[in-house]
């Protein structure tokens, strides 16, 4: 699904090629690749497929930018796919902007198909934060891009993706690139969508890795983290003092208890804009409680790893 929609771009296709990193799949994902891959690949259309060892991300995505040979790279994840003008309106914004990475409108969607309440509180800017690439509606500069087009030069300059860090690479990448003095930019023409998870479990456990990963990188100096990335840490500490405190002092209890009060009330208020089921506008409030404090509580075990 997210190959295919790489292959039928507008893009002229003798402009761009397509590197497929995999990751030692033990599924039958590999023989998949290779029948598109013999069915689509032409003389003028490369489509390469390489094997990443390491098996992280990070470790994959730095093959596909080094073995590239365009002025210009992106990347899709596997759970992801491009609209059909995608690479196309990438190239036209990044050369006209000042900016080494583009990105644009990321769409959130249940892996199944169906629209359901994961997807919707994936995909609320209460749920996940007020990225450009999820609410802004007009083109600007920004402070990240999803699924952006790079520069390839600035990989040459800063470096690479770092192979150490499991999770969240791409927001200590952004972090140095905006400490070199690069700009990122947003255009809300550039469509993605990805593919969330649908399961309360899976949701939740995918919460508290981004949560433990993003104190990683606290830990390991990058300075990436902005404002968003730190509400559900100081929500979960607060709670978690008001508890302990509230054994000397009751009041902190009371205290505590109105903070979640407040939380499911702004819940309720996102909800409502979401959709117009009553059943999920009651779910969802306590699906965000659970999403935030599973994300605080990633920040406490990333404490703690070594």
């Amino acid at each position: 699904m997210s190959l295919m929609s790489l292959i039928n771009q507008t893009y002229p296709k003798d402009k761009y090629e397509i590197i497929i990193v995999d990751g030692i799949s033990e599924d039958n994902t590999l023989n998949i690749i290779k029948k598109i891959q013999t069915n689509y690949m032409t003389d003028s259309f490369r489509i390469s497929i390489m094997i990443n060892e390491k098996k992280i991300l990070s470790s994959g995505w730095n093959i596909g930018i080094k073995n590239a040979k365009g002025e210009y790279v992106t990347r899709i994840d596997a759970h992801a796919t491009a609209e059909p003008s995608f690479i196309e309106r990438s190239v036209r914004t990044i050369t006209k902007v000042n900016a080494v990475c583009v990105g644009g409108k990321l769409v959130s969607k249940s892996i199944d198909g169906v629209d359901n309440i994961i997807s919707k509180v994936l995909s609320s800017s209460f749920g996940v934060g007020n990225s450009s690439f999820r609410v802004a509606q007009e083109p600007t500069y920004a402070d990240t891009a999803v699924y952006g087009l790079y520069r390839k030069k600035v990989f040459e300059e800063i470096g690479y993706f770092d192979e150490t860090t499991v999770r969240n690479q791409d927001i200590e990448l952004h972090s140095k690139i905006r400490k070199a003095g690069y700009k990122f930019y947003f255009n809300p023409g550039i469509r993605s969508t990805y593919y969330t998870r649908n399961t309360l479990k899976k949701m939740l456990k995918q919460a508290i890795g981004n949560g433990q990963w993003n104190m990683i990188l606290i830990k390991k100096g990058t300075s990436a983290l902005s404002f968003r990335h730190l509400v559900p840490f100081a929500f979960i500490l607060y709670l978690i003092l008001s508890i302990i405190s509230g054994f000397l002092w009751n009041f902190m209890w009371i205290l505590g208890g109105g903070v979640i009060l407040i939380h499911l009330f702004l819940g309720f208020c996102f909800a409502i804009k979401k959709t117009n089921n009553i059943v999920e506008i009651c779910e969802m409030p306590w699906l965000f409680l659970l999403l935030h404090l599973s994300y605080g509580y990633g920040y406490i075990k990333g404490i703690t790893y070594k």
